[in-house]
């Protein structure tokens, strides 16, 4: 995409991460979590939420590519994995007919607010991608960074539980980015870019 001038969130925080501040991570964060509760709204589902599909324009994050996005409860089984294992819901992997949910997003994302709190890509050290699975499935997770704030680090464990009916909602997510001093007067900000984007591919979509 040439008009994302920070390239993906991925190569982003590979030329970026040293002059990142926390603050900057949990914007980045909060960016994507209010992108997906646009989404979320509209009752779609992205479904290959990572950080190849996440850009960065004027250090601002914008969800794309909707592929394989879908309407909720919209008629297809949609029966396989896609995308990057290590952002995948776990159920799926151990079950390519488990449904597909919102809560299936939140696990993305949950992997996503730990990449961004790292600088780096998940299991990025597994030599294949058995063995990310293996760790997945067995309820493994990467390792929270040093000195992450407290905040941060509870709602992305939250967002990754192996239980999809133990992780927050997309709402439950924004309320807790409203507790660390990301809400309405910070959203009114950067909605708009965002929402062009978004927009755009909703259309696509239906």
């Amino acid at each position: 995409m040439q008009y994302a001038n920070g390239g993906d969130l991925r190569n982003y925080l590979k030329d970026n991460f040293k002059k990142l501040t926390w603050g900057d991570k949990k914007r980045l964060a909060f960016q994507i979590a209010d992108g997906l509760n646009y989404l979320h709204n509209e009752n779609v589902l992205h479904r290959d939420l990572h950080s190849k599909n996440i850009v960065i324009h004027e250090n601002n994050a914008k969800i794309i590519d909707f592929g394989i996005s879908k309407i909720q409860n919209q008629s297809s089984a949609y029966i396989g994995n896609f995308g990057n294992i290590a952002y995948v819901e776990p159920k799926r992997i151990l079950d390519s007919k488990f449904p597909y949910t919102k809560s299936s997003d939140i696990y993305s994302f949950g992997v996503l607010m730990w990449e961004i709190s790292s600088g780096c890509p998940p299991f990025e050290d597994c030599l294949t991608e058995n063995e990310k699975v293996a760790l997945i499935c067995a309820g493994k997770r990467e390792i929270p960074i040093p000195e992450t704030p407290k905040e941060y680090e509870e709602l992305y464990i939250k967002c990754w539980d192996q239980e999809p009916k133990q992780r927050p909602t997309i709402s439950e997510v924004l309320k807790e980015f409203e507790k660390m001093g990301f809400g309405v007067n910070v959203k009114n900000k950067i909605i708009e870019g965002m929402n062009i984007i978004i927009i755009f591919f909703l259309n696509y979509i239906y």
